[in-house]
């Protein structure tokens, strides 16, 4: 199985503070692969450094067989690299058709019409069409973030915290849809997430970080109490 994503001791650093260090990880199509770890060590730097909204400052990243570690974020969205950021970042102010639309800029074949498949995977959109994405709830705008990045039909989509704040049943709808997404369409997934029940029923692989480290990793069905009171219990 040839990896979708890979990283090859990747690196970062904000002026003299190292946050990335070395990081090797591979994603491979038709997974979820989570990352995991205690608040602050690396995890959401590492999403945005794989985005390209962060310049790495040493070290490889893999899409596929090219290495795309110098170009920026737009190019990688367009190769077919989605980010769902932490805290959602939908825009309040559009509507949730004008949310949505946003993403199809990401295609590389210039399609201007919302995928019908977005509304088979997020119902709950359809009818929410023209309403602010600031009036809905915290659940429903996460899936409208999950949304807007799979208008762009990404090989490798990568989510930070998606179900932080959100209902248990969202949660559930949510991680429906990963496994739909990988099963179905063979996509790379990259999950950041706190939840670890979460990671254990929809996770395939996990990397857990520390001080900007991989210093665990394997099989989520291999995330033992003793990999979790060392790395993860506050």
């Amino acid at each position: 199985m040839t990896d979708v994503l890979r990283l090859h001791d990747l690196s970062f650093s904000y002026g003299s503070v190292q946050a990335l260090r070395g990081v090797s990880m591979s994603m491979p199509p038709g997974q979820v692969t989570c990352v995991i770890g205690r608040n602050g060590v690396g995890k959401t730097t590492l999403m945005k450094t794989m985005m390209g909204l962060l310049r790495h400052s040493g070290g490889q990243i893999w899409l596929g067989e090219r290495t795309i570690e110098h170009l920026p974020a737009n190019r990688r969205a367009r190769l077919g690299v989605a980010l769902v950021p932490q805290g959602r970042q939908i825009f309040p102010k559009l509507t949730v058709e004008e949310n949505l639309r946003i993403g199809l800029q990401a295609r590389p074949d210039g399609r201007k019409t919302i995928p019908d498949d977005v509304f088979e995977l997020f119902p709950v959109l359809k009818t929410m069409g023209k309403r602010m994405g600031g009036d809905l709830s915290g659940g429903q705008q996460q899936q409208l973030a999950i949304a807007r990045a799979l208008v762009g039909e990404p090989r490798v989509l990568l989510l930070d915290e998606p179900t932080e704040g959100i209902q248990p049943n969202i949660i559930q709808q949510i991680g429906a849809v990963l496994r739909k997404l990988v099963e179905e369409r063979g996509m790379a997934v990259v999950l950041v997430e706190q939840y670890l029940d979460f990671v254990r029923e929809f996770g395939h692989g996990f990397y857990v970080m520390n001080r900007g480290r991989v210093v665990a990793e394997g099989e989520t069905s291999a995330l033992s109490a003793d990999i979790v009171s060392r790395h993860l219990s506050v």
